[in-house]
């Protein structure tokens, strides 16, 4: 059984699971394994939430240790079989380690934070509303046209 934990870059357990810098996993022997770097999240917007749980499927994790993550979050992580533990934030990486701080266990979308913002359609708060095609002048959006229709009142 592999755990991940959300770290900060100063090894401490991050405060959030889609903004941690980075996951360390380990083994179940706690041994260190690899280190999954959360980059390229204002890139990808909501999509890398789902990456970091495709990363940590491929390692064999099946604990996630972080200070918080959101209800949503939660849910999917929840579906897809991983067991999430939450602990205090901040909380050095040792700590975790050794054993020395209580885990709260988190078995339903329920336990995770309530999301703040509603920005996105997509409801994750990215605000990447997807908007609708702006339509062309003189061109009909029903049926596809070659050329203009109108342009001003005057017929082509």
């Amino acid at each position: 059984m592999s755990m991940a934990i959300a770290l900060t870059p100063r090894d401490q357990v991050a405060g959030h699971f889609g903004k941690a810098a980075a996951f360390a996993v380990y083994d179940q022997h706690g041994q260190f394994v690899s280190k999954i770097e959360n980059a390229g999240s204002r890139e990808l917007g909501c999509k890398h939430k789902k990456v970091i749980q495709r990363q940590l499927a491929e390692y064999g994790v099946s604990e996630i240790v972080l200070g918080n993550i959101g209800q949503r979050s939660l849910a999917r992580l929840l579906n897809a079989g991983f067991k999430v533990s939450r602990v205090a934030p901040r909380t050095a990486l040792n700590d975790v380690l050794a054993g020395s701080v209580d885990k709260e266990a988190l078995t339903s979308a329920e336990q995770g934070r309530d999301c703040k913002r509603e920005k996105g359609a997509c409801g994750c708060g990215c605000g990447s509303k997807k908007k609708a095609p702006v339509a062309k002048v003189g061109m009909s959006s029903l049926a596809p046209m070659s050329g203009l229709a109108k342009i001003g009142g005057f017929k082509l």
